[in-house]
């Protein structure tokens, strides 16, 4: 379904794409906004959503098409149930639908071009970490990324989720190991000069293992800008920081293609 909103002369549009992903075996849906105005190199955002969340949470809970109108994005929002964008050890495997099927069907149904010079990931909680990830891993095909309230640090929070972590991510030990262990592919170097946003409340739950992370990714990363602000984990929060988060974006994209 194709929705149109007008900004005067100008309509952006919002819709639902459903397609068969080999890697899940199944149907499955996303959703995407087309700005009004397209521009050569159009940059491509892949915003992520949280834990409990799906691909209609952006836009249900955020103002994120206002935000968006001022900007060249074309974003798309994907659906990964409760993955941590990971291929599960329950069986799910989500880290492949996101990574190549997903890219894959944009660029060939919707003629999207997916450059490191116009790609770029972004997400709130285990979207944060799913956006960290995507970049950390692939840091050829990714410009920049963000996270806001990311749980980046999920050795250190792992008590907290102990039965969850052990179902989407097997034991303890081998997480640790991991590629899904984000410090793993911080301390691997490949992503040096990877440019990283980190945002996250003063009064979040997650503010410590933010932190850790911080404080152990920047002896290997040149350039993460690091902030804290006032705010909780919730969607006025997110809300109210998407759209410092997309300037950052827009920023990094600009550079990138100067």
């Amino acid at each position: 379904m194709l929705y149109l909103k007008a900004n005067g002369s100008d309509a952006m549009a919002i819709a639902t794409f459903s397609f068969f992903s080999k890697s899940l075996g199944k149907t499955t849906d996303f959703k995407i906004y087309l700005p009004a105005n397209r521009i050569k190199n159009q940059p491509v955002l892949f915003l992520l959503h949280g834990l409990g969340d799906n691909q209609n949470s952006w836009l249900y809970n955020s103002s994120l098409v206002r935000y968006a109108n001022q900007y060249p994005f074309v974003i798309v929002m994907p659906d990964v149930g409760k993955s941590y964008y990971t291929n599960t050890a329950y069986g799910e495997h989500y880290w492949d639908y996101l990574t190549k099927d997903l890219p894959e069907y944009l660029t060939t149904w919707l003629n999207l071009s997916l450059t490191k010079q116009n790609t770029f990931v972004a997400g709130l909680s285990m979207g944060g970490y799913g956006a960290f990830k995507w970049a950390l891993n692939y840091p050829d095909r990714i410009g920049a990324a963000a996270s806001l309230s990311g749980r980046l640090d999920i050795s250190s929070t792992w008590n907290d989720r102990t039965a969850e972590f052990e179902q989407v991510f097997g034991d303890r030990e081998s997480f640790t190991k991991s590629h899904n262990n984000l410090l793993n592919l911080v301390a691997d170097r490949r992503a040096t000069q990877l440019p990283l946003f980190q945002l996250i409340g003063t009064d979040d739950k997650l503010l410590e293992s933010n932190r850790t992370f911080h404080t152990f990714a920047r002896q290997y990363l040149d350039k993460l800008d690091y902030r804290e602000q006032t705010g909780q984990h919730d969607w006025n929060f997110w809300d109210t920081y998407l759209p410092v988060c997309l300037q950052w974006l827009d920023e990094q994209f600009h550079l990138i293609n100067h």
